[in-house]
């Protein structure tokens, strides 16, 4: 792809930036590493849920025992897919609820403790009964692994922006590892060494990361390049690495706005900005000798320290902290006066996504449309249905509004078409 690319001529910064990881399959490589430390304990709350779920006379009777204890009387447990940890969360966040149930279900339901007595066609027998360690590891873990879904759930997301929200997730969870692997606790210290030993393979390395990660972080207005800075600290990094990382970010945002300002063939940015520097021209005289000298150095110090919309966008004040809910494609639309080329640049990179979640998600539509019973639907019809169904889901139907005067026109030339009255036609 690279060599095709770079044929057409349509390759930027020489490919530095192509290749970007999907964070969540990664997310999903680092979790089922520390899975691997738990297995035993898992399996045996695993197969509790599996007895629950294997007919429908056992989930009633699990709900019997549900309301003895004054839980949810339509309780239910999800079962976990084997290559999906985010479901084995689930499953595990589900079953804690209902710890007491299954303890009172050993006590007092024969059937339930001769399913783990059961032997399979090797002659083993189940994993289980979960004991009390089991359900402490499990609890422990899930409190471990909120951290990691919630990440998943933000960088999966495909109605919104993710670039710049990735490099802040991968600050959290490596926080999150390091916390883990301090805890006094040995069987959550061991699942975090696991997974510390994956992390480090893909994003333990600040210099090896794609920097795209940081750039989007540096072009969010409320972090730029001092999230970067206290980030790396947080995590212990040395001080020559921090100012080395810094100074490649400038670097590679300044080569990226100097490429995109070559494609626009103009220097009308510097003209813009240089308006902005300070008094010109006539309200100079305006001032006494001592003011206008001021004036003249203030303008020469900043025009050395602003020589183009990065240094301008960096030295800028910064959008709010608590500002969490801000829709950072719009405040670069309404600022795309100020930094016309830099906007652009933004607006790009914004547009990568850090999954590949909801593009695998769209080509695995097939099926769920064109079923057996469906298969003579030509592709434009796919298409039609897929597109409408993406939209419905977008902005769903509001049957409470009243109907506007362009619905009612509508509403009465279908009833005059159903009734068989000639319609009104305008002659210009």
């Amino acid at each position: 792809m690279m060599r095709r690319l770079r044929g057409y001529k349509t390759l930027m910064f020489g490919g530095e930036f192509l290749h970007l990881r999907c964070a969540c399959h990664i997310i999903n490589l680092i979790v089922r590493d520390g899975l691997k430390e738990l297995e035993a304990g898992i399996a045996a709350i695993w197969n509790c849920a599996k007895y629950v779920r294997s007919s429908s006379q056992r989930l009633d009777k699990f709900r019997e025992f549900v309301v003895l204890e004054q839980c949810r009387a339509n309780a239910n447990i999800p079962l976990d897919v084997i290559t999906r940890w985010n479901s084995t969360y689930l499953m595990l966040e589900a079953a804690l609820k209902y710890e007491t149930v299954f303890e009172r279900m050993v006590e007092e339901d024969s059937q339930f403790k001769a399913y783990f007595n059961e032997t399979d066609k090797n002659g083993r027998s189940r994993v289980g009964l979960p004991s009390n360690e089991d359900w402490r590891n499990a609890q422990a873990f899930c409190l471990f692994l909120k951290k990691f879904y919630e990440a998943m759930v933000k960088l999966s997301a495909w109605k919104k922006i993710t670039a710049n929200i990735l490099f802040v997730e991968m600050i959290t969870l490596q926080t999150e590892i390091d916390k883990a692997m301090n805890a006094e606790d040995e069987v959550l210290k061991r699942v975090a060494t696991s997974m510390k030993t994956k992390f480090n393979k893909y994003w333990g390395s600040f210099e090896s990361v794609n920097k795209i990660i940081m750039i989007a972080n540096v072009l969010d207005p409320r972090y730029k390049l001092q999230w970067a800075e206290v980030a790396m600290e947080k995590v212990d990094a040395s001080y020559e690495t921090i100012n080395s990382i810094q100074g490649d970010l400038k670097k590679i945002l300044l080569n990226m706005y100097d490429e995109y300002k070559g494609s626009e063939g103009s220097n009308q940015t510097e003209q813009s900005m240089a308006e902005d520097f300070g008094l010109e021209g006539d309200d100079l005289e305006n001032l006494d000798e001592v003011s206008r000298k001021i004036a003249r150095e203030r303008m020469a110090e900043q025009s050395q320290c602003i020589r183009n919309e990065v240094d301008q966008y960096l030295s800028d004040r910064y959008v709010s902290l608590l500002a969490k809910k801000i829709e950072i494609h719009k405040w670069w639309k309404a600022n795309e006066q100020t930094y016309p080329v830099l906007s652009k640049l933004a607006n790009d990179i914004f547009a990568i996504p850090c999954s590949i979640v909801a593009s695998e998600n769209a080509f695995s539509l097939g099926s769920k449309v064109v079923d057996p019973f469906r298969a003579s639907l030509t592709p434009k019809m796919v298409e039609a249905l897929v597109c409408t169904s993406d939209w419905l889901k977008y902005d769903p139907p509001n049957f409470y509004k009243d109907p506007a005067k362009d619905d009612l026109e509508m509403h009465h030339t279908l009833e005059e078409l159903e009734s068989g009255k000639p319609l009104k036609m305008w002659i210009f």
